[in-house]
């Protein structure tokens, strides 16, 4: 499936890019605002910016925004469903 050419854009999202500082909340390096600044498609198909659920919903995490941080896609797809 292809991905988007930019980030969701939203106020919830523009709240956390500028508490994150554009910066990974798992890794720690900086994210890929759009597709554009990536130098290829499958740099950004692993850096795109998701949501992660601080405690994952499977635990009993809501879906509040004390509950949820930005991450690049690899990243949360590497933390699963855990803490």
């Amino acid at each position: 499936m292809s991905q988007p050419f930019r980030a969701f854009e939203s106020k919830l999202f523009e709240a956390l890019w500028t508490e994150q500082s554009g910066v990974c909340a798992l890794c720690g390096e900086p994210m890929l605002r759009n597709r554009f600044e990536a130098p290829h498609a499958t740099i950004w198909a692993k850096q795109r910016v998701t949501v992660d659920h601080i405690i994952p919903r499977s635990k009993g995490g809501s879906d509040a925004a004390e509950n949820l941080q930005l991450a690049h896609a690899r990243c949360n797809k590497i933390k699963g469903n855990r803490l």
